[in-house]
């Protein structure tokens, strides 16, 4: 799901079974641990939790086929001797077209294995691409303290 494809809140045809959406969702939030991948798209379903529509239904649906094609893919813990702490960060500048704020996302490793992970809507509206990748890291290394 990209930017442009977030169902809106205004999307109104309403589901039927809104417990069920609401259990499928939540039980993505908890694989989101594992596949992150799929963390940008259950955050915004996530946004529409108490009134989810068809649209939000079919999305839902669309990410456990994703799912279903990636079964062998996931995250695996290493043992080994580098101890080396690394951090990758990324940051879209405006590219929500709802509210042109920021997302920004950082993933921290120990070794090879992915420790800590966040990818959220950055709290500040930066008026720079520099300024928002500056923020990333900033929030990022305040999450290694």
């Amino acid at each position: 799901m990209s930017a442009t494809e977030v169902p809106q809140l205004h999307d109104r045809a309403e589901l039927t079974d809104v417990t069920h959406y609401r259990r499928v969702l939540g039980k993505l939030q908890y694989l989101s641990f594992t596949h992150p991948d799929i963390s940008f798209s259950v955050n915004k379903l996530s946004q529409f939790m108490h009134f989810p529509s068809e649209v939000h239904w079919k999305a839902l649906k669309r990410i456990l086929r994703y799912l279903q094609g990636m079964l062998q893919f996931t995250l695996h813990i290493y043992r080994g001797i580098n101890f080396k702490l690394q951090m990758y960060s990324n940051t879209d500048w405006a590219k929500n077209v709802r509210d042109r704020a920021s997302t920004t996302s950082y993933i921290l490793f120990f070794g090879k294995n992915p420790v800590s992970w966040s990818s959220m809507k950055q709290r500040k509206i930066a008026r720079s691409s520099t300024e928002a990748e500056y923020h990333v890291v900033a929030s990022a290394l305040a999450e290694t303290n």
